[in-house]
């Protein structure tokens, strides 16, 4: 009896230690698990739709450097900038991989909901998107819109981040409560968001910057922070 006893207490101290972890259970977005795809440009864009099992089942991305091109002083030594979509290996995570070669100063879109829109209920459960780097050297313009309403209302928020750890992993997150609504209209609601773009551009004038993010996820509300948090446009 004594055995049963501490058997049935044992898996209720289990029961409530699960709860914490349950309770902050992050929506991913992408892992970039699936939907390989590669580009390389000095001059230019390149779109192209990638599917797999990230959320809405499709990945569109958009690649610009000085389109149409040809770049002249905008790239005044010709130089290639390039991304990258690859599955695990043994010695690495799935990833996107970013690479700008020297001032060359691309922009790259990474965007869900786009050509079949999400109708993705965040505002229930979560308060923060999340970006989960690998790695970068340099400091990069990143923003993020959200749409809602067939696309008709948007959100954005965006700062210039600085890598808090040189060539390691760290996450950055991007408040709901900071996004910026568009101009002249409430924003987004965040309750049947139909698109994401997430969109990164080298800053500063040498370009050249190199970053891998192995995920997007939506945090649940009261999760612990990131290692960064941006606080919106402007900071």
């Amino acid at each position: 009896m004594k055995n049963i006893q501490l058997v049935k207490m044992i898996l209720a101290m289990a029961a409530i230690l699960a709860v914490p972890k349950l309770a902050f259970s992050q929506l991913l977005l992408d892992n970039f698990s699936t939907g390989s795809y590669e580009k390389s440009l000095k001059a230019g864009s390149d779109t192209n739709v990638q599917s797999g099992s990230m959320v809405g089942g499709n990945r569109l991305t958009s690649f610009l450097l000085c389109p149409p091109g040809p770049c002249g002083v905008d790239n005044e030594f010709a130089q290639s900038a390039s991304f990258q979509i690859r599955p695990a290996t043994k010695i690495a995570p799935a990833a996107l991989v970013f690479s700008a070669g020297y001032k060359a100063s691309p922009r790259l879109d990474v965007e869900y909901g786009s050509p079949t829109a999400l109708s993705l209920n965040l505002a229930s459960a979560y308060d923060r998107l999340r970006v989960n780097f690998d790695g970068a050297d340099q400091i990069m313009n990143f923003n993020i819109l959200v749409y809602s309403n067939g696309n008709s209302l948007y959100s954005q928020t965006g700062c210039n981040l600085s890598p808090p750890f040189y060539g390691a992993p760290y996450s950055v997150d991007f408040p709901f409560a900071d996004f910026t609504p568009g101009q002249g209209t409430p924003g987004a609601d965040f309750s049947d968001i139909t698109l994401i773009d997430f969109i990164d551009q080298t800053e500063g004038a040498l370009g050249a910057a190199d970053w891998a993010i192995t995920s997007f996820e939506a945090i649940p509300i009261g999760a612990p922070p990131g290692n960064v948090t941006c606080l919106g446009l402007g900071t």
